[in-house]
């Protein structure tokens, strides 16, 4: 048994199952992989793809809006884009990294691991999955039928033309889709994970331990299914779902996965476009305005960590909590005050709007922050931001292209191209 201190504080079932398994280096959890009966038949046939222009929201799905590569009228765009759309030129092939995870493999926090019943066979192909959970929390993903991944390696144009549209973007996506998205939370996809089938299972202030099984069953068509359950007489606290996969014609579209930049506009930008939506608040960095790690005598509180956590959330401010925007100030949403998901995104975002305050546009990719998470079970960077902030800073540097801000790793930025911020452009 394992003692905890935590709190019986109340999270979403997408909130435990996004914070666990972040930190676990594979891209950005949905808690809902399927896509959404309300987008285009072709969309639902294959579910997220590279290109695909969206945010993630606070229940875990992909929030599809257009697609960068596909022309207006394709079905899947159905001519529902930002005015004066031009598609970017799609990219190749050899430009795609491919990796398969075999059947039977699992993703999971620390707190949950699983213990080998039998090996996977052609009938069975992932086998039994029996899960021993320790307290406090934890989540898992169980691949019975194994999974896909495609990402795009080469970025660059990718980055160009955010550069051009992404103020476009969120014109569109506010006024006439009227999201009433905060700033830097428009995600752009450049990679995804799938599976043909899955099973998901959360828990979150847990007294002691307890196990849960995933297995095999078959179905009416003799097809092999898998569901979740729990020991016999013995209580089970988690929070399970899954999806049953079919032999016969199942499509790929179940996305477990996403890879991608979160995009964020200048203060100015957004002022003009938006007015007084937003907080303007001068958040206090542990580096100064030069990128060089000048910390303060003074450490980087609750109040950062406070203003950072709003990648996931998609709401504005409300108009009692509205504050007029001054252009170079970083834009925060109210709503982070409450949110319990936390995106490193949202707050390197920030960090590069203080370091680059009249940049025009902002991004910073998953793989920016991937390797510096740690995956030991607790939410140190969550509670200590400027960790992460100290490590970006020392991995990698800013680059300004023409007032687009971006990070690159300080092992290629003698490529051409690639001038760090603060020394011409």
């Amino acid at each position: 048994m394992s003692s905890t201190n935590t709190t019986d504080e109340v999270y979403s079932e997408s909130e435990i199952y996004y914070r666990q398994l972040l930190r676990q280096k594979r891209g950005v959890p949905l808690h809902h992989p399927g896509p959404q009966q309300n987008l285009p038949e072709k969309y639902q046939r294959h579910g997220v793809a590279i290109g695909d222009v969206g945010r993630i929201s606070p229940d875990g799905i992909f929030d599809f809006f257009f697609n960068i590569y596909l022309p207006a009228d394709h079905p899947i765009n159905e001519n529902d884009v930002p005015e004066d759309f031009a598609p970017l030129q799609h990219y190749i092939r050899k430009d795609i990294f491919h990796l398969d995870f075999e059947a039977g493999t699992y993703v999971s926090s620390p707190s949950a691991q699983m213990l080998n019943l039998e090996a996977p066979s052609d009938e069975f192909p992932g086998g039994e999955f029996m899960f021993i959970c320790d307290a406090p929390h934890g989540a898992l993903l169980a691949l019975p039928h194994g999974a896909h991944l495609e990402k795009l390696e080469n970025l660059e144009n990718m980055r160009q033309y955010v550069a051009k549209n992404a103020e476009s973007w969120y014109r569109y996506i506010n006024d006439v889709r009227g999201r009433g998205l905060v700033n830097g939370v428009l995600y752009l996809v450049t990679g995804w994970e799938k599976s043909p089938s899955w099973g998901m299972a959360s828990f979150h202030s847990v007294r002691e331990e307890f196990q849960l099984m995933f297995k095999p069953t078959m179905g009416a068509d003799s097809a092999y299914n898998y569901r979740w359950k729990g020991i016999p007489g013995r209580k089970n606290p988690a929070h399970m779902k899954s999806f049953k996969h079919s032999e016969t014609d199942t499509p790929l579209n179940q996305t477990t996965f996403v890879h991608g930049f979160s995009i964020s506009l200048g203060g100015g930008i957004w002022a003009r476009l938006f007015g007084d939506v937003g907080i303007c608040q001068n958040v206090d960095f542990p580096f100064d305005s030069s990128g060089d790690p000048a910390f303060r005598s003074h450490s980087v509180g609750s109040s950062l960590f406070s203003w950072s956590l709003n990648f996931f959330s998609g709401g504005g401010a409300t108009g009692s909590q509205q504050r007029a925007a001054r252009e170079g100030d970083v834009f925060i949403s109210d709503s982070s005050l409450t949110s319990k998901s936390f995106h490193p995104s949202g707050l390197i975002n920030h960090f590069l709007l203080h370091k680059a305050p009249h940049a025009t546009v902002v991004m910073s990719h998953d793989d920016d922050w991937r390797d510096i998470l740690y995956d030991d079970g607790t939410d140190s960077i969550v509670e200590h931001p400027r960790e992460l902030l100290q490590q970006i800073n020392d991995q990698f540097d800013v680059v300004d292209k023409n007032g687009a801000i971006f990070f690159v790793s300080k092992s290629r930025i003698d490529e051409p191209d690639n001038t760090p911020y603060g020394c011409g452009s």
